[in-house]
């Protein structure tokens, strides 16, 4: 969730909406500074109720999420890219609310094509370094859960493991489950890769207690629901979701869009007050200003991540 209008539909489906007003109402009541606190409170008056994880299995151990640095090997097609992209959008108004509903619609859909264009050179930029991570890990005989987000990056890793077990979109409901299946086995093989949309709910991969993504999404929940498919009932390990970015592109922007969509979600279901900035089409605010990618080795995807070393020098957190 980006702001609090986005709740005004699951309100209306649930039959809850009234006791809030209508949506317009809604949505001028929960604006401005600490709405997220504001809100939490109210929706747990009429209508929420919340069940950590930690509090229901407290034998589960915690996951952790760990950032790895990659280089690209495309980086001056990469750069060319990435300029065009930032030129194009400085010829746009920041805030696409000053204009007509319909343009900001079709220019919001051409800057998510844009910025899609970007995560695609980015993720075959690093994919020579991810698949010697990948090979480099299972060299230790642990089960290793991938997940991507684009075709070329899964058909590259299937290339590279062609035994490798799948789950991928276009994968029949059977052939989904008896991949898993074979996964679970304890003699099967040791690698699953996986579309995340695919593959991020309904499944259990409890066998490994590692899980690698190669790409990232757009939302924070995604990513949850992918390291649950470990983290969940049957884990006895502790997992550890490992992240696989390139540095001082947009992947490092991502992930800090990442961590402050988290925050906007930790204040409505926590009841926490947000930490001061908004979230306004950060990625975009970025590329136009021209910031710098250079922290990619402080980014932490929740409190408890850290960041390990680059290519063949990173060292495994091993299982407690």
């Amino acid at each position: 969730m980006n702001h609090a209008d986005e709740l005004i539909a699951q309100l209306r489906v649930i039959g809850r909406l009234h006791e809030f007003g209508s949506g317009a109402s809604f949505s001028r009541q929960f604006e401005g500074e600490l709405s997220e606190e504001r809100l939490h409170w109210h929706l747990r008056r009429h209508c929420f109720v919340r069940r950590l994880k930690s509090e229901v299995l407290v034998q589960l151990p915690a996951k952790r999420q760990v950032v790895v640095p990659v280089a690209l090997n495309n980086l001056d097609e990469y750069r060319l890219a990435e300029d065009d992209v930032v030129a194009w959008l400085r010829t746009q108004p920041l805030d696409l609310k000053v204009l007509g509903a319909k343009i900001a619609a079709a220019l919001r859909a051409e800057r998510l094509a844009q910025l899609t264009a970007l995560q695609r050179l980015a993720a075959r930029g690093k994919l020579a370094a991810a698949l010697t991570w990948i090979h480099d890990f299972l060299a230790s005989g642990e089960p290793l859960v991938v997940f991507c987000r684009h075709r070329e990056v899964q058909q590259a890793v299937m290339e590279r493991f062609p035994w490798a077990l799948h789950i991928f979109g276009d994968d029949g409901v059977g052939a989904r489950q008896a991949a898993v299946d074979a996964f679970q086995r304890p003699d099967g093989p040791a690698l699953i890769v996986c579309a995340t949309r695919a593959a991020a709910q309904g499944i259990t991969l409890t066998r490994a207690s590692n899980v690698c993504f190669l790409e990232l999404e757009w939302t924070p929940a995604i990513h949850d629901q992918a390291e649950d498919r470990c983290h969940r009932i049957g884990q006895r390990d502790a997992v550890c979701a490992w992240y696989l970015l390139a540095a001082e592109t947009i992947d490092e922007t991502m992930a800090r869009l990442i961590q402050r969509k988290r925050q906007v979600i930790d204040a409505v279901t926590d009841g926490r007050e947000l930490p001061d900035g908004g979230l306004i089409d950060g990625v975009v605010r970025e590329l136009r200003e021209g910031r710098p990618f250079r922290h990619l080795h402080a980014v932490a995807l929740d409190s408890g991540a850290e960041a390990s070393l680059a290519g063949g020098a990173q060292k495994r957190w091993r299982k407690s």
